[in-house]
């Protein structure tokens, strides 16, 4: 039987699961800023590029451990563009927070495409990516070693335009979200990993949360933009753009009897924006 709301209690108790403790958001505005702010002090830091930034560059957020200093943080940022001769160049650069310095890292290649934000975890950071040979898989960058790894999804895809997803669980495991939205397909699954620390490696565990959309009667394909997963009520809180309502962003708790919108933007939004963000939990 289809839940058409949900109790207030435990909506309450699902939207508490959302971390708001040592959230540090990391945005870029235009090509010439970057800051980072910490939630837990009200702290920013304004970095400037070591020569630019753009638009479809993609960072990463993460730290080594120090003896004398405790966590030594860094940023990896990276993008893949034409130049003005129209080469395909590659950049990848390390920030370290110590020093307040750039420096390139001229020894990877990019061969591949990048899908989803990053999902930082337990000093390393995580994207969905994918290229022709495996498809879509789980790529990582170490920032103790400065190297680039990947592991297998639970699912196959060689469509780069599926949507895929990552979210933190509880700051000690990874979820994955994935939609075939070119088959006009309106289920959603989401798959969660075992238990992740500094040296195990990381798994799937049985744990998927498959829902059909169409048993909500929404007036259109949902295309989720961002998730949080609520693991033992087996429910996601999701967040997307609502195409036949001026683009507004909504947000709604969602499970496989469950759909429950719990805030909807109350201006018309631009559907394409050129700000780049992601969040680090620590």
């Amino acid at each position: 039987m289809m839940i058409s709301d949900l109790p207030d209690d435990l909506e309450s108790e699902i939207l508490s699961r959302v971390p708001t403790k040592s959230l540090a958001k990391l945005q870029t505005m235009g090509n010439t800023r970057l800051v980072v702010w910490d939630s837990s002090t009200g702290e920013t830091r304004w970095i400037k590029p070591r020569t630019r930034f753009r638009n479809d560059d993609y960072y990463g957020l993460g730290y080594v451990n120090s003896k004398s200093s405790g966590h030594s943080f860094k940023i990896l940022r990276s993008c893949y563009y034409r130049n003005d001769q129209k080469q395909w160049v590659a950049e990848f650069e390390i920030y370290e927070f110590g020093s307040d310095t750039w420096r390139v890292l001229d020894y990877f290649t990019h061969d591949y495409g990048v899908f989803s934000s990053g999902g930082p975890l337990k000093r390393n950071t995580y994207w969905v990516a994918g290229d022709k040979e495996m498809g879509m898989f789980m790529l990582y960058f170490d920032f103790t070693r400065e190297r680039f790894g990947h592991f297998p999804l639970p699912f196959k895809s060689f469509n780069r335009e599926d949507t895929a997803s990552l979210s933190v669980v509880r700051e000690e495991k990874l979820s994955v979200l994935h939609q075939k939205i070119l088959e006009f397909s309106n289920e959603m699954k989401i798959w969660l990993t075992n238990k992740i620390d500094e040296t195990i490696e990381l798994s799937w565990s049985n744990f998927v949360l498959t829902v059909d959309y169409d048993k909500f009667n929404l007036p259109s394909v949902v295309n989720v933009a961002s998730f949080l997963l609520d693991e033992e009520n087996k429910v996601a809180v999701c967040s997307d753009i609502d195409v036949d309502d001026e683009n507004r962003t909504r947000v709604y708790v969602v499970g496989e009897d469950i759909y429950k919108q719990v805030y909807k933007d109350t201006t018309k939004a631009s559907y394409f924006n050129c700000s780049t963000s992601c969040s680090i939990y620590w």
